[in-house]
């Protein structure tokens, strides 16, 4: 897992409230090849095959599930509480960004067993519930910044992540695309964080009303 963090605080030019848009596209240098895993449990549910997701990239290059940070500038207004649905046999979303002391909704449409286990960057286990029936809903607390991954025990190709964090973040999309609004003008700094992949840090200065381009190629 390839983990890139920098607290570095934006400047904010004059006090001033004005804001920018920062958009940018995650890719990679050559596209890997699909890969799939064998289903030995569920298979009326599962089916036979399943697709292993921890590498999307489109044709294009771009890569889905990148996680963009803005250091230091923190949520104004909350963002959507975090939701994973099982669904397919798979976590959806498989990534996605959550604001520290956020409430997680756990819920299923599946038609079999699947367990929600999250461990967090300490290895350590922070929950762990089972959703036996689709239309359950269960709450849970985010209450520790830092990378959370989610497993399912029964069923080992499931797998997801939560980012936990006080700063303001996003993922990118099937095409590897991704885009910040309401950013504060000044000067900040940018991480990326994949869960296989490792990128640079990007510095870029936001301007009143204008859109900053920001591109990472990961290794």
């Amino acid at each position: 897992v390839g983990i890139l963090m920098f607290v570095t605080r934006g400047t904010l030019l004059g006090g001033q409230q004005n804001t920018g848009v920062v958009t940018g596209v995650v890719k990679v240098d050559s596209i890997p090849d699909m890969v799939t895993v064998d289903v030995d449990t569920d298979q009326a549910v599962c089916g036979t095959t399943v697709e292993d997701q921890t590498i999307l990239v489109a044709p294009s290059g771009g890569v889905a599930n990148a996680v963009i940070l803005v250091n230091g500038l923190e949520w104004i207004a909350d963002p959507p509480a975090p939701v994973i649905k099982n669904e397919g046999c798979f976590f959806v979303p498989r990534v996605q960004v959550a604001k520290t002391r956020s409430q997680l909704e756990i819920t299923s449409v599946d038609e079999t067993l699947h367990s929600t286990h999250a461990y967090d960057d300490r290895q350590r286990t922070m929950f762990n519930v089972a959703i036996p029936f689709p239309g359950l809903t269960i709450k849970r607390p985010l209450r520790r910044p830092g990378v959370v991954r989610i497993e399912c025990d029964s069923h080992a190709w499931m797998r997801g992540w939560i980012y936990i964090t006080s700063d303001v973040g996003t993922v990118t999309n099937t095409e590897g695309s991704f885009e910040i609004p309401e950013v504060p003008i000044g000067t900040y700094e940018l991480t990326v964080w994949h869960e296989r992949y490792e990128g640079q840090i990007q510095t870029v200065t936001v301007t009143a009303g204008g859109t900053t381009e920001v591109n990472f190629t990961l290794r």
